[in-house]
């Protein structure tokens, strides 16, 4: 399978989980859910296409403008939505907004990606740009911006907020309605005006609605009922209660809103150390609007609030450094390997680059081809274009998330070992078997490892919610790597490395031996790569 060929059926087999996405968000003939359609239509039957071509069909090779077109057209509308939404998630909401403006024609289709980026703009906690990134202004998004910004009469005066809670009694309530989310901002609006009978009695239809048919229980329609039950024990005082329902596991909620729950029932219950603990892991968690409010909790509760750069740092300074060190080391592998051209060993034909820093095996001939830095260097070389960038996109991704839990020592110690560790199952698994082992495929793999077994032994339910995303995400990764020219065992092994140093180092407490196991393994790195370049470089014919 060639290189496009694999990136057409990455595209394919994402844009299924696109479509269904954007039929949650708008009408299935409108604009967002057809050219999903079309782009993951055409990067499914072009993949089909190109992969018969390559075997033994005897199937003409497709059009060079068809190929072309999959290759734009599928990862710009399948992976387009995606992009923007991390950018309003990472505070840049104007560039996804002007984004929407290019892909999208219609109003239709900008109202229906607004409402998308709007989510999660409200998410974050940012109801500015919740209002600007959505040009259809509908009464649920409406009910949830002043449900952010704590308007509960502006909450309890949108009429249709009423009305479709009323309808969700009657079974009126489509099975993925957002309408729910309106029901539960009314709900939490009555509680946090006193209005306790009220709530009651409105949570009472709410609960009859979702049992009212098994169409009805959607996971949304779960999260909405859930939360406002737990609400509801907070304010009687219910703490035992909040705490069985919170546990429940609810799509897109953030575990700032759980650990505030959790302390306002605390308060209620009298246990007012424990409520100051939980308000002030809320503010540890929250972010935008949602943080102003869980300290002033923890003030009122006689505590100090931390600085907010002391928090939480949403700085990733080695992930960035890392992928722009990837990034340039293929850049030169380039440059080198078009410069010198190939190079002959005993009658084979090298690239350059591989006989610099490759991890090779079963090739005679080669200089130190049993080095040890070759455990680490192969790292730095890629296949092409789209293998480095797609090791980078995800680097760039999970590096983030984890060297924020556990800093930039524990990443690069992760790194290096899940690289080592793609490497050295890989000699076990293919021994004596001829073999060329390059990219950062397991260093990534290697991060995602361990944090996935920081997640596990976290137990908290936003992180088994993460572990379950991870775990769905390998298996994808993983099954990719059956086909040919794609290492199993070299992400088999990354994957493995990490977690064990994941589950290792979550077993020991405090920042400074990630620090020390990250100076050792930038240390490492820079010897191999000095190694490489010093030990073969003045070999090249």
């Amino acid at each position: 399978m060639t290189a496009t060929a694999l990136l057409l059926v990455l595209v394919a087999v994402s844009g299924i989980y696109a479509l269904g996405r954007s039929l949650r968000l708008a009408p299935p003939a409108s604009e967002y859910p057809a050219v999903t359609l079309l782009a993951t239509a055409l990067a499914g039957v072009t993949a089909a296409w190109l992969i018969g071509s390559g075997g033994a069909t005897n199937w003409p090779t497709p059009p060079q403008a068809l190929v072309l077109s999959a290759c734009l057209i599928g990862p710009v509308y399948v992976f387009g939505p995606v992009l923007m939404v991390a950018l309003v998630r990472a505070g840049r909401w104007r560039p996804a907004r002007a984004l929407v403006s290019v892909l999208y024609r219609t109003e239709g289709g900008r109202a229906a990606v607004g409402r998308l980026l709007a989510q999660a703009a409200i998410q974050v906690g940012d109801p500015e740009a919740a209002g600007q990134l959505t040009t259809q202004a509908d009464i649920v998004l409406l009910a949830q911006v002043m449900q952010l910004q704590r308007d509960w009469q502006g909450v309890l005066a949108l009429d249709s907020a009423a009305d479709a809670l009323s309808g969700a009694a009657r079974g009126a309530l489509t099975p993925v309605g957002n309408e729910w989310l309106a029901a539960e901002a009314r709900i939490e609006a009555l509680i946090e005006l006193g209005r306790l009978p009220e709530a009651e009695r409105e949570l009472r239809v709410l609960n009859a609605a979702f049992g009212a048919s098994q169409a009805a229980q959607t996971p949304l329609a779960f999260r909405a009922v859930t939360l406002s039950q737990a609400r509801f024990a907070a304010a009687v005082g219910g703490l035992e209660r909040a705490k069985s329902l919170v546990q429940q596991p609810m799509v897109g909620v953030r575990p700032a809103v759980l650990y505030g729950i959790l302390g306002r029932a605390a308060d209620r219950a009298g246990a007012s150390e424990a409520a100051l603990k939980l308000f002030t892991q809320a503010v540890a968690e929250a972010q935008g609007l949602h943080r102003g409010f869980y300290e002033a909790e923890v003030v009122r509760l006689g505590g100090i609030v931390p600085p907010r750069t002391a928090v939480r740092s949403s700085k990733t300074p080695v992930t960035l450094i890392l992928v722009a060190l990837l990034a340039t080391a293929y850049g030169a592998q380039v440059l080198v390997d078009r410069v010198r051209g190939l190079v002959v060993v005993l009658g084979q034909y090298v690239d350059p680059s591989t006989l610099i820093a490759a991890y090779v095996q079963g090739i005679p001939g080669l200089p130190a081809a049993g080095a040890w830095w070759r455990f680490l260097t192969y790292a730095f070389l890629h296949g092409n274009l789209l293998h480095v960038g797609f090791n980078l996109w995800v680097l760039f991704d999970i590096g983030r998330l984890y060297e924020r839990r556990r800093g930039w020592g524990d990443l690069l110690a992760a790194f290096v070992i899940g690289t080592a560790g793609g490497a050295w199952l890989t000699s076990i698994m293919q021994a004596g078997q001829p073999l060329v082992l390059v990219g950062a495929s397991g260093g990534v793999l290697g991060v995602a490892g361990a944090l996935l077994a920081d997640a596990f032994l976290s137990r908290t339910r936003a992180d088994m919610t993460l572990v379950r995303s991870l775990l769905q995400w390998m298996a994808l990764i993983l099954l990719f790597s059956v086909l040919p020219g794609v290492s199993l065992w070299g992400h088999a092994g990354g994957v493995l490395g990490g977690f064990v140093y994941g589950a290792v180092r979550g077993r020991v407490p405090g920042r400074a031996p990630g620090l020390l196991l990250g100076a050792i393994a930038a240390c490492l790195l820079a010897v191999a790569l000095f190694s490489a370049v010093s030990t073969t470089l003045p070999l090249l014919p």
